[in-house]
């Protein structure tokens, strides 16, 4: 039986560079080294062992995003930045 470290698979600096900084923007470009390949992320697996709970926790994530944008009150403070767009 062969078991996966995701810890080194995923703090490989070779293809996350700074892998101990939360930086979400890695994945936003398609070119980058973290969107290389698909198989670089393997928290869910991939091919024939790929986890089956993998379409489950996406409908989750996005079922309780859903929840609280309709149970929260979000109100917009508007700043000389405001109409900025990066």
């Amino acid at each position: 039986m062969v078991i996966p470290s995701f810890y080194n698979s995923l703090h490989d600096p070779s293809v996350y560079p700074e892998p101990d900084v939360l930086d979400p923007e890695r994945w936003l470009d398609p070119n980058s080294l973290a969107n290389a390949n698909p198989k670089n992320y393997m928290i869910y697996g991939a091919g024939p062992h790929r986890c089956i709970g993998l379409e489950y926790a996406n409908m989750n994530i996005a079922l309780v995003i859903a929840i609280a944008a309709m149970d929260m009150n979000f109100e917009h403070v508007v700043t000389p930045l405001s109409e900025e767009i990066e």
